[in-house]
């Protein structure tokens, strides 16, 4: 029975770290509406998380950049040999960005961000099949970044960034023990870790821009969850187990390289294109402590997990009708990270590929408003986690929408 519970535990915790093995790219408006092509895009602060080296390309003394993001996602499941089937009724996520910048030189540049970088919201079925893996899961993981970029000569520029990134989880799940459905809740709201970005920008002609820009690792601590036990039989409440309260873990967030570039092909368009590497390969398995703090009884177990790295491809164009009004559409191919044989259901992962549109108005007072509208279309996969028994064909899909707000004070 303990081992049971304490896989359960294990398998919730890689949901709140990585969000469903994927990294939500929802950082800003204009960004998000080109594919999410985000490493040259100079036009205000929001470019501080993405590259912060493009600060110091901001045409403004002072730029404020915020928005806010609705992402309605959904799983479906099916045994091919039973049948058995179960669809998610996930609530609604909502990434939020901020982002300020002030120059106090032509060439210096200096800067504060708040982004959501990983989140979910995920609801199976109470009665579904794998419901002893997941029922529910609520991650928000906040990244704080002060930054600093300098602009060298009219054609290139560095930038750094510091990263703190503090989160919050809940995760849900059902045993049924000899007849009674003994629930497990794990909840922190402490997790937080270190990291840094740096990056590159380089304007060889006023029509080109090439960037590069790098996201380390970051290893979030969660030392004071709590773990709290609902329904357990008279016969296991004495189980040093199930008297436990608290857990401990870290959770690894993974590194990113990415390279951009830019081009002008007419006054009025100008095309994008992105090419990302995600370190998912770090996160070979999980280490979870549960613990009793009144006794001092802990219990440590590891989960296999052995993901690996996977690349992001994305293209974008913006067109502009006139001087208030551009145009703008995108795609990306986003490979899952997660093998067949350590899939589980609250990282539901497969390849994604994702249709990007928006529109942005530009207005004389240096105020600026976009919108954004994406489908993301997860592809079918088949899949056998070896350790928990569960297989079975999987498809996700998720509609995203956005509206951001800058202001630019030259």
């Amino acid at each position: 029975m303990k081992k049971i519970f304490l896989t359960l535990a294990l398998a919730a915790l890689s949901s709140s770290a990585f969000a469903g093995g994927y990294r939500v790219a929802l950082q800003g408006v204009r960004q998000a509406a080109l594919g999410g092509n985000s490493t040259t895009l100079a036009r205000d602060a929001s470019v501080a998380f993405y590259n912060p080296a493009g600060l110091a390309f901001v045409d403004a003394k002072l730029s404020i950049a915020a928005g806010v993001f609705g992402v309605k996602s959904e799983a479906k499941w099916q045994d091919p040999q039973t049948l058995n089937k179960a669809v998610t009724d996930n609530g609604l996520s909502t990434p939020i960005y901020l982002a300020v910048s002030y120059k106090p030189t032509d060439d210096l540049a200096v800067g504060l961000s708040v982004t959501t970088p990983f989140g979910s919201s995920l609801t199976w079925p109470n009665d579904w099949e794998n419901r002893s893996n997941i029922t529910e899961i609520e991650l928000q993981a906040f990244n704080v970044q002060p930054t600093v970029a300098y602009k060298f000569t009219e054609w290139f520029s560095v930038g750094a960034g510091f990263i703190y990134t503090h989160g919050s989880a809940t995760m849900k799940k059902v045993q049924t023990v000899a007849g009674n459905d003994i629930g497990l809740e794990l909840e922190d709201d402490d997790a937080h870790g270190l990291g840094f970005n740096i990056g590159t920008m380089f304007r060889p002609t006023e029509k080109w821009n090439v960037a590069l820009a790098y996201r380390s690792n970051v290893d979030a601590k969660a030392n004071y969850g709590t773990v709290t036990w609902n329904n357990v039989p008279s016969g296991l409440s004495t189980n040093p187990t199930f008297q436990t309260s608290q857990w401990s873990t870290v959770l690894p967030l993974p590194s990113e390289f990415v390279v951009g570039t830019s081009y002008k092909v007419t006054p009025k368009l100008e095309l994008f294109g992105e090419v990302s590497w995600q370190n998912w390969t770090r996160y070979k398995d999980l280490s979870i402590i549960l613990q009793n703090p009144e006794t001092g009884y802990q219990q440590e177990s590891v989960s296999v997990k052995n993901w690996k790295d996977n690349t992001i491809f994305r293209i974008g164009a913006e067109y502009t009708f006139n001087d208030m009004i551009q145009g703008r559409i995108g795609y990306y191919h986003d490979e899952s990270p997660v093998p067949s044989q350590y899939w589980s259901s609250e990282t539901p992962s497969t390849d994604n590929n994702a249709f990007t549109a928006g529109l942005g108005f530009s207005f004389k007072n240096g105020f600026m408003l976009d919108l954004y509208g994406a489908f993301v279309n997860g592809q079918e996969r088949y899949i056998h986690n070896v350790d928990q028994d569960f297989r079975g064909d999987v498809k996700l899909k998720a509609f995203n929408f956005g509206l951001g707000l800058a202001y630019n004070i030259k």
